[in-house]
């Protein structure tokens, strides 16, 4: 898959498909952190949601072995997310 049709895949997926589905990033990332920070016992913070939330993806790939375009979107789609929720 070439890098803008990758780019433009995640785009697509987290401005229509996840945004009608779980709606602003801001708050959903908002309300995975408290429930991830009360499970923890650590604070964490909304933006890195984004990166355990890519991170998960690069797990799923490196325990199969196998490359994955749906993955790669996905991990696009979280760091633009949690960029996005940086800037508030």
């Amino acid at each position: 898959m070439q890098r803008t049709h990758l780019l433009e895949c995640a785009s697509n997926k987290i401005t229509n498909h996840s945004a009608k589905k779980w709606g602003p990033p801001q708050r959903n990332f908002s309300n995975i952190a408290d429930r991830w920070s009360q499970i923890l016992g650590v604070q964490i913070d909304t933006w890195q949601v984004g990166l355990m939330l890519a991170d998960l993806q690069i797990a799923r790939m490196a325990s199969t072995g196998q490359p994955d375009n749906e993955g790669f979107i996905d991990i696009c789609g979280y760091a633009a997310l949690a960029g996005e929720v940086v800037d508030g």
